[in-house]
């Protein structure tokens, strides 16, 4: 039966005091009277079942108590989420700081069309786990492969490569090395794993796409390979989907390891807080790697969203894709009436009467206009065309003409795009793709942020703000700490990427900003010697007290 889920709180709390406070309003159910055994070796699904089916019947709000500091193992769980929420109301689910040990084929929560929900105090870890660490012990390049000797607390995984089970997505490994700030990783594209030549070790033979042998040295670097059969499962989705709700929060949450995504946040209204949520390898385990995939998956949504004092690390795609899904201009049924395609099919971002219409040129990456949305006809569901997933088409009517709107033309809703994102003193060390706005306050990343466009995944970020934060380069790009890519440089007409300010952040890496309107450079600080630093093509750029490595004042805008 699928139950009502995470914390809620009429208020919503973020603190434990507040959360005791309104004990005594609420209807407390504990798992142990559900016969959770909680001992780490039984399969607690069904009495986790068991409490969710009670909660249903008991009366707002509802606060569901584990017991303290203990491992709750759960194989099992209906559509394979040990937590299952859809159109739920005023429900916590507070772990008593223990840890949900999954197993591969299970996830921990999908949350979908609830209000003012909360999770809190927990941690959430996989056995077995879907990789593998070591070090390189040998390299032959003719062979196409590397030998790797496995860190002593890894299980031996299975022979084979890719399975096709479950979803299984692109399967890959992950390379590191000790970076000048911190680790820089490289991909390592996996045709299949063997036993190795020596007790505890393993070969592993790279796919064909894979040719960078030369730099690797054994000792020097080391590997994560993916275990067949579990790793890059797209399974039933990410660890925790948080998707159409309104108002949730998540307060002292560790997820320490995940075959797929960590999180998907996507269509949220109201609020939604992320404070103390970790991804990250576990704390003393010596593991290398946190999620195969993105740490945080965040797509088209109107409600506020807040990290704050988040660590994120160990992931091996991006630690945040802060973006939407984008349409095309299909036709031109008038000057005012558009169809409309999804670019992405999945996950379906619908039209909305009152909303902005905002189209761009992807090529020139500059902004074609916008107006206000009057009508839809359709919905953007998925089709098959060819066997291949497709968007359905919309007709969407707009008020006034778009100047240059043609077919192709990126199009996309600006209140549905997450227009009210903040990261605040989190510590980021995995490179994040941001491509809607997002105010960053006393941040410390070791890693790329890219702000950019890109027209499945886009639109462009405006209205960004990075203010008080330690940047440097690392994972993601060994290079480059900052990069904005707007307007086209052989292009004209307003940029895509505008109104960004940068204010009193220190940075070490390469700086580049190209194409940008109305940017404020204001007291940054270029601490690498030998960085390049470039600011090329922007429009209504400002700037004042910025300094280089030496302390002297640099005039950017002659760059």
């Amino acid at each position: 039966m699928q139950l009502p889920l995470l914390i809620p709180l009429c208020a919503l709390c973020l603190c434990y005091s507040t959360l005791r406070r309104a004990d005594a309003q609420q209807s407390v159910l504990r798992a142990v009277d559900f016969d959770l055994r909680a001992d780490g070796e039984a399969d607690d699904g069904p009495a986790i079942q068991r409490l969710l089916e009670a909660a249903t019947t008991a009366k707002a709000p509802v606060r569901l108590e584990f017991p303290a500091k203990r491992t709750i193992r759960v194989t099992s769980a209906p559509e394979r989420y040990v937590f299952r929420s859809h159109e739920a109301a005023d429900v916590t689910v507070d772990g008593g700081g223990s840890t949900f040990l999954l197993g591969p084929q299970v996830r921990f929560l999908r949350l979908t069309h609830s209000r003012r929900m909360v999770v809190c105090n927990l941690n959430i870890d996989f056995d077995p786990l879907p990789f593998a660490d070591g070090t390189l012990t040998a390299v032959n390049a003719q062979e196409h492969c590397l030998d790797v000797r496995l860190a002593p607390w890894v299980r031996q995984p299975p022979e084979g490569g890719p399975t096709k089970e479950d979803g299984e997505q692109a399967f890959f490994g992950m390379l590191w090395q000790s970076g000048t700030y911190g680790l820089i990783s490289r991909h390592y594209w996996t045709a299949r794993m063997e036993p190795g030549p020596e007790p505890n070790t393993v070969r592993a033979f790279a796919a064909d796409n894979f040719t960078e042998f030369g730099d690797l040295e054994p000792g020097k670097w080391r590997l994560s390979l993916p275990v067949p059969g579990i790793a890059h499962r797209y399974g039933p989705g990410a660890c925790l989907e948080i998707e159409d709700n309104d108002t949730v929060t998540l307060v002292d949450v560790e997820l320490w390891s995940a075959p797929w995504f960590g999180f998907s946040v996507m269509r949220n209204r109201g609020e939604v807080t992320f404070r103390r949520v970790n991804i990250r390898p576990k704390p003393g385990s010596g593991r290398l790697t946190s999620t195969w995939r993105d740490g945080f998956h965040v797509k088209g949504n109107s409600g506020k969203l807040l990290w704050e004092d988040c660590l994120l690390s160990g992931m091996n795609d991006d630690a945040l894709n802060l973006s939407t899904h984008c349409s095309r201009v299909q036709k031109l049924l008038s000057p005012t009436e558009v169809e409309v395609l999804q670019t992405f099919p999945l996950s379906p971002m619908p039209w909305s009467v009152g909303n902005t219409f905002a189209a761009a040129d992807f090529d020139s990456r500059t902004l074609l206009g916008s107006a206000h949305i009057v009508g839809v006809q359709g919905w953007p569901t998925e089709r098959r065309i060819d066997g291949k997933p497709a968007a359905s088409p919309v007709t969407v009517e707009i008020d006034r003409p778009i100047e240059g709107l043609h077919p192709g033309s990126m199009i996309w809703q600006p209140e549905t795009a997450n227009p009210d994102t903040t990261l605040r003193r989190c510590r980021i060390e995995m490179s994040c793709r941001l491509q809607s706005p997002v105010t960053l306050e006393a941040c410390n990343v070791t890693a790329l942020l890219w702000f950019y466009g890109e027209q499945v995944e886009g639109p462009f970020p405006s209205n960004v703000v990075v203010r008080d934060c330690t940047l440097r380069r690392g994972r993601g790009n060994p290079r480059l700490a900052v990069s904005f890519a707007g307007r086209s440089p052989d292009a004209t007409g307003p940029s895509a990427i505008h109104s960004v300010r940068l204010e009193r952040n220190r940075i070490w890496g390469d700086f580049s900003l190209a194409g940008v309107d109305d940017v404020r450079l204001v007291d940054n600080q270029f601490r690498e010697a030998g960085a390049a630093v470039r600011v090329e093509g922007c429009v209504r750029l400002s700037e004042a007290g910025n300094r280089d490595a030496l302390g002297k004042l640099v005039g950017l805008s002659k760059r």
